[in-house]
């Protein structure tokens, strides 16, 4: 899925760890959303897309580490968290930090337990 230099997913240990999520156009390097709900909803698309990938689910989430470009957005992250993580809702830790593109506003990564051995991927 990864079209940057690096996977989207590594597993090891019985666990998934996704690379960092973003609303970013592979393509171009570019902020691919505009707003924080498109990018958080962007992200979340991405969890769920690298998770099947991996033949994990977000159910199977554990942990959810998420970073912020400001934190006047902690209250619609935690409105994008509660709305996508319905039931289960894993740890999560959130940082304010500069992102590495600007206008880049939210990037998650996570880590889920691994499907058992001998489940397809």
């Amino acid at each position: 899925m990864s079209a940057a230099p690096f996977p989207s997913f590594r597993s090891g240990g019985g666990l998934v760890f996704t690379s960092g999520l973003a609303a970013i156009d592979p393509a171009t390097m570019t902020v691919s959303a505009t707003t924080f709900d498109e990018q958080a909803a962007a992200v979340f698309d991405q969890l769920d897309a690298v998770l099947a990938e991996s033949g994990s689910s977000r159910d199977d989430v554990l942990k959810l580490e998420c970073y912020l470009a400001d934190r006047q957005w902690f209250p619609a992250w935690n409105a994008a968290f509660s709305k996508f993580f319905t039931s289960a809702a894993p740890a999560r830790t959130t940082t304010v930090t500069t992102l590495p593109i600007e206008g880049l506003l939210i990037e998650i990564q996570a880590i889920a337990i691994a499907p058992a051995r001998g489940r397809s991927s």
